[in-house]
């Protein structure tokens, strides 16, 4: 097992390079339309985005909208999940059609959703394990001011386990298993003797991500907000959202199908088309 940052960034450009007209339509699709159609069926979202709302008057709208958002939010990340899985596919050795690639997806949906429930599962237990020696700390010595400096181990285990699960969704694509422990326990054996570098590598990546998207998202959502609100100002902050995603969501696949590739090594088919 082998894990070089440059290596796997360059491989991730390459594969993205290779397979960009797909992955562009399977990201409008899958991430795209989604984040559109979430601010066209609910135009009161755009409001949650806006930094200067008041904040009583969301609390509100949220309180009403619970309902269809959860619902929504639920089928959305489901059809989200779907397209992160089929570009994994996409990009994999095996080289699928797209409709291969989607059919995979589909199939993966309900692991991935599994994986996600343990992942919460295995937070919350890290999460008291970390807070509660801290939080008891707290309450004997009367500062309470000890009880933040729990958010910071607990970020960094919340960092630490995403960085172990992050070859499960393409085990589960790659590997062909459907399994979600098998995923998880494979994932796990595989970050393991790089599990640092592999930590800090998505980290970084995730932090500039988020911030490039804060960036975008707020000037975008001014631009929304100035045309006061109606139809327009929702398209336009779901285009806005959306594309974020789908550039995101391409880059992500990609890096994943790289750095899985240099952890698992070749193939059974890449070596016997070496050596056959």
């Amino acid at each position: 097992m082998n894990f070089d940052m440059n290596s796997c960034w360059a491989r991730a450009v390459e594969l993205v390079q290779a397979n960009f007209q797909l992955l562009l339509v399977i990201a409008g699709i899958f991430l795209l339309l989604p984040s559109v159609a979430l601010y066209l069926f609910f135009p009161d979202m755009q409001t949650f985005a806006d930094p200067f709302a008041d904040q009583d008057v969301i609390a509100a709208q949220m309180a009403e909208m619970a309902g269809p958002l959860i619902g929504g939010g639920l089928f959305s990340t489901a059809f989200q999940f779907a397209g992160y899985a089929a570009m994994v596919a996409l990009m994999s050795e095996a080289r699928p059609t797209v409709g291969q690639a989607l059919t995979t997806g589909v199939k993966t949906v309900p692991s991935v959703f599994a994986i996600l429930i343990l992942f919460f599962v295995l937070y919350f237990l890290g999460a008291m394990v970390i807070v509660l020696p801290i939080t008891l700390l707290a309450g004997l010595t009367g500062a309470a001011a000890i009880g933040l400096i729990a958010l910071i181990p607990v970020v960094g285990f919340v960092a630490w386990l995403l960085g172990r699960l992050s070859m499960s969704m393409p085990v589960l694509v790659l590997e062909k298993t459907l399994n979600p422990i098998t995923a998880i326990t494979r994932s796990f054996a595989l970050t393991k003797p790089k599990q640092w570098p592999i930590v800090g590598f998505w980290t970084v990546i995730v932090v500039i991500f988020l911030v490039a998207s804060l960036i975008f998202g707020s000037v975008m959502t001014l631009i929304a907000s100035a045309l006061g609100g109606g139809l327009a100002t929702a398209l336009i902050t779901g285009l806005a959202n959306g594309l974020t995603s789908m550039i995101i969501g391409m880059i992500i696949s990609a890096v994943a199908v790289a750095m899985h590739a240099q952890l698992s090594g070749p193939s059974a088919d890449v070596i016997e088309d070496t050596f056959g």
